[in-house]
Formats: structure tokens, C-alpha cells, sequence
């Protein structure tokens, strides 16, 4: 495992009363393994996969024996135990790795809300003196925190997004439909690097107002509005980033809310520093918004981002974090006006002495295309 990961990992476990943790979601894995494990991805729920980390500095991984060679060359565990999927339990293959390492007596930290019920039945009997407890606050608390390598990671992944983007905007036009307009855009993300397209959102016209619009048959118009959010990876880190755009031209009351709503994220870009916390920028927000007409489009404004699309910490009303050095998040100020779906979303990483802006290419004026 990654010294750096590691070094989260530890001192989540410090911090949470842990022995041990065992990842077993798909995100989890790749975290601990440093990639994400072909089959597991695919959602093969027969394929049992597993990192076990301890507060020692140990690691070990649990998979099936068609992935091991892979995971000698992309993993830095080097403890790989793989089994056979078909004749062996994996839950007592796992329980042996952890008897090996003397925690048959540890308190070790696994993910019940993703572990099959008949799967950790089968943990519990084959250690029935280790007491178990919920891992998700421990990964969270470790995973808020970027280490360089996943900044890095980030970084590229918004690159491809923000680039992507800002080609495929010259080649909108009326007439054009949604899905012509993804496969655009799907060809200038995948040319500049994205190694999975994970999903591209395209609506246009009143359905530019939905949450997660799937791209469709519908045709843009000359000055409708068109909400685009991309999301791809790199290396398995997310990018969320996207814009609303017009087609044509678009009308002084639309220039008029994006302009405002550029205003509000320029004030909330302000205020990402160490010493803020979440509550503060959701309250910001709220009331930078209102003063301006306008109303939030959804119960949240941004989000952390990683390996998952939505992970710890919230800026939200329910939440009140401190920001920290090395998060990164999503920040999304969204707005409905006339029928039109105003989506602004930037990447930003929380740095010593304030913040970077991840996504800093697209231009403040609300983009006319072509």
C-alpha cells in the first residue's frame, strides 16, 4: 500500500479505536490497492475482493486467483492472497489473513453497509472473538484528505473534463440532438485521456432543470439553454465539472443569472481557506443567493470528490466540517430560472493558505455556441 494512504488509514483507526479496517466496496479496494479491480468493477457479486490494512502498518489483499497476476503489477500490496471463487469460502480465506496476523481478538473495522449478509455471517462464525464494528467513519474521516498521489490523479481528471468541454462547445449547433451532442463530447474526453467515461449529462431546452438527465433524442434550439456535467476518471479518481451553455445566443435575462451566479462562486472561491468550515460556505451561499434573486435548485452545494462521486465532507445545511489542507470538492451553485437549468460546477482543492481552482479554464460569460 502507498506510504501516504497508508499513513491515513493509521491514523483514521488511532482516531476511531480500530485494530484493523477491511475494505470490501469497490472504492474502498482500489483505495487500499491503489487501482480499481477489473472484475470487481464490473459488479460481479460472486467476486469477493478485500484490503486489510492494521494500525501496525500492515497490509494484505483478498482476491480471486484470475486477478492476482494483475494486481503483482498495479498494486503495491504485496501480500496477495487469491481463492478460488468457486470451491472456497472467500469469507474464510480472509479470516485466516487476519488470524495470521494475531487480530482473531482485534476490534477491526469492516464496511457492513456494502458486505453481503450471508458473507459477513460467515466472517462472525469463523471469528467469533473479534468484535467488528462499522469501517464507513474511519474510510471517510481517512479519504476526506487527499495524499499528492491522489491530487495528482484529481487533477488530471478535471483537466480532461474542463478541456473536453470547452472543445466540444465549438461544435454545438442547433438542430444538433443530445446524444450527438454526448458522442462530441465523448470523443474530445477520451482523446485527451479519460480512461472510463462514467457518465456525461446533456439536456436541453426545460429539461436543462432535471437532476441527472440521460442524453436523448431532443434537438437543441437557438437560444435554449443546454446543462452539461461531465464525469470521467483518471486512474479511477472522478472528475465533476460542468456548465450550462446556449445555443446561438442567449437573452439578457439569462446573461443577467449566469452573471450572478458567477458573482456568488466568485465569492465562494473567496472564502475556501483551512480555517472555514462547510457550514459556513453553505450558509455564504445561501444568503449570497437570495440577495440576488435566486434560490438553491438542490439541498446541498458541493461535495467531496475522490474515488466516489460524492464523498465526505457535505457543504450542506446538515453539515459542519472544518476544511482541511488536501480536500478536494465539487462546488455546484445551481439555479432554475424561466425554465432554464443554470449548472455551474467547479473543482476546487483546499490548499495551506486558501485554494486552487482545479477547473479554471472556462471563461465567466455564459458561453454561446458555437
Amino acid at each position: 500500500m502507498e506510504p501516504a494512504t497508508m499513513a491515513r488509514q493509521q491514523a483514521a483507526m488511532r482516531s476511531h479505536g480500530l485494530d484493523a479496517l477491511i475494505a470490501v466496496s469497490t472504492d474502498n479496494v482500489a483505495y487500499g490497492a491503489g487501482y480499481t479491480v477489473p472484475s470487481q468493477a464490473l459488479g460481479m457479486r460472486h467476486r469477493q475482493f478485500a484490503v486489510l490494512a492494521t494500525a501496525d502498518g500492515d497490509s494484505a489483499m483478498l482476491l480471486t486467483t484470475n486477478e492476482v497476476d494483475e494486481a503483482r503489477q498495479r498494486s503495491g500490496i504485496t501480500a496477495l492472497t487469491g481463492y478460488d471463487e468457486f470451491t472456497e469460502d472467500p469469507m474464510a480465506v480472509l479470516a485466516g489473513m487476519v488470524r495470521e496476523r494475531g487480530l482473531e481478538r482485534a476490534t477491526i473495522g469492516v464496511e457492513f453497509d456494502v458486505l453481503p449478509a450471508a458473507r459477513w455471517k460467515s466472517l462472525r462464525q469463523e471469528l467469533p472473538h473479534a468484535r467488528f464494528v462499522p469501517a464507513a467513519p474511519a474510510f471517510d474521516e481517512a479519504r476526506m484528505i487527499k495524499t499528492p498521489t491522489e491530487i495528482a490523479h484529481l487533477r488530471k481528471a478535471a483537466e480532461i473534463a474542463m478541456e473536453g468541454q470547452l472543445a466540444a462547445h465549438r461544435r454545438f449547433t442547433a438542430g444538433m440532438t443530445e446524444h450527438e451532442a454526448y458522442c462530441l463530447l465523448a470523443d474530445e474526453v477520451l482523446a485527451r485521456g479519460a480512461e472510463k467515461i462514467v457518465m456525461i449529462q446533456i439536456a436541453a431546452g426545460n429539461r436543462s432543470t432535471l437532476s441527472n438527465p440521460t442524453p436523448g433524442p431532443t434537438k437543441f434550439t437557438a437560444g435554449e439553454a443546454v446543462k452539461i456535467d461531465v464525469f470521467v476518471t483518471s486512474n479511477g479518481y472522478l472528475s465533476d465539472t460542468g456548465r450550462t451553455v446556449t445555443i446561438e445566443r442567449s437573452t439578457p435575462r439569462q446573461r443577467d443569472t449566469w452573471a450572478k451566479m458567477n458573482d456568488v462562486m466568485d465569492l465562494l472561491r473567496d472564502a475556501v481557506r483551512p480555517d472555514v468550515t462547510t457550514g459556513e460556505l453553505w450558509c455564504l451561499f445561501v444568503r449570497e443567493f437570495e440577495r440576488r434573486g435566486l434560490a438553491p435548485a438542490i439541498r446541498f452545494l458541493g461535495h467531496g470528490l475522490g474515488l466516489g462521486l460524492h464523498e465526505e465532507p457535505y457543504i450542506a445545511a446538515h453539515a459542519d466540517t472544518l476544511l482541511q489542507p488536501g480536500m478536494v470538492f465539487a462546488i455546484e451553485p445551481i439555479a432554475v430560472d424561466e425554465g432554464n437549468g443554470y449548472h455551474l460546477e467547479d473543482i476546487l482543492l483546499v490548499t495551506e493558505d486558501g485554494h486552487e481552482n482545479l477547473t479554471p479554464k472556462f471563461p465567466r460569460e455564459l458561453v454561446a455556441c458555437p
